[in-house]
């Protein structure tokens, strides 16, 4: 009997140890996920901050191409304006002169809906000469500019949303 007892003791106090050290146990694991919540939640708000950042960045990328492609059209398009513009600046009579209202109407309707896509002319006539939007062909001499003014445009400069396609062939005074 004293052997039996000496077991059931011996049984109650590993009973007792393996309630205690579990409990710990439980402590460490909720601790642990604690702090596993925390890393998941910080890893969670760091993913979605780095999916917006994405989101803008290629919404940036995606405008400044699309305006890109514009610009390289609307470049190609230019020598057709070009021809426009000599037609018009033609002299005509009779029946040339209701062909040339026909053609002046038609050039302002391009004009009108390039500018509506972003296509300005650069003014240059009594500007200071600025290389980013000009090309001196030729320096003259003049009593009506002041010296690094454009005096004459001999071909039309155009940007497109500010961003300059083609520099305006300009004369500066010396």
């Amino acid at each position: 009997m004293a052997e039996e007892q000496v077991k059931e003791d011996i049984l109650e106090e590993d009973a007792e140890t393996t309630d205690t050290s579990s409990a710990e146990e439980v402590v460490e694991e909720s601790i642990d996920v604690e702090a596993l919540t925390a890393e998941f939640d910080n890893r969670y708000k760091r993913l979605q901050a780095d999916f917006e950042n994405f989101k803008r960045r290629t919404h940036q990328e995606k405008e400044q191409l699309a305006g890109f492609i514009k610009g390289d059209i609307i470049t190609d398009l230019l020598p057709v304006l070009d021809n426009f513009e000599r037609a018009v600046q033609a002299p005509a009579e009779g029946d040339a002169k209701v062909f040339l209202d026909g053609f002046i109407m038609i050039h302002q309707n391009l004009m009108a809906l390039l500018s509506k896509h972003g296509l300005a002319t650069i003014d240059a006539v009594g500007q200071p000469f600025d290389p980013n939007l000009h090309q001196a062909v030729m320096r003259v001499p003049s009593d009506e500019f002041e010296s690094n003014t454009v005096s004459e445009v001999l071909q039309t400069g155009y940007t497109v949303d500010g961003r300059c396609i083609r520099p305006a062939m300009v004369k500066v005074v010396e």
